[in-house]
């Protein structure tokens, strides 16, 4: 980060804390918001200085936006592998066959279950 963009974030998070003007604490919420994921320090800063619940609900919505682009990113990425989600489906397969032969036998089994004691219904 180079020092412009350090004032920059500097500028704006001192605005977003400080600022006599409500709409002017929102709009730099909103550029900080823009920078994306370097800003998240900023806006967590401002969210837990800032008494006004409108700019706290501003910040939440900020950081939520940020951390749901980051989540599609790494979707996106995670489909251009197609190893992984190949690798990821066939677990996914082989982990709903066990679940479904463990169902079975224990549809089969639970007959026979039903007749032997359990450790809690032995008296004490």
């Amino acid at each position: 980060m180079c020092v412009s963009d350090a004032k920059l974030f500097y500028d704006l998070k001192e605005r977003a804390k400080w600022s006599r003007d409500v709409e002017e604490k929102k709009a730099a919420i909103k550029q900080l918001s823009s920078l994306g994921e370097k800003a998240l320090p900023s806006l967590e800063e401002i969210l837990s200085v800032t008494a006004y619940e409108d700019i706290k609900a501003t910040c939440l919505d900020a950081i939520k936006s940020i951390k749901e682009g980051k989540e599609k990113e790494a979707a996106v990425v995670m489909d251009k592998q197609p190893s992984a989600s190949t690798a990821s489906a066939a677990a996914t397969a082989t982990a709903d066959d066990v679940k479904k032969k463990e169902q079975e036998k224990a549809a089969e089994g639970g007959e026979a279950s039903k007749a032997r004691p359990k450790l809690a219904d032995l008296p004490p």
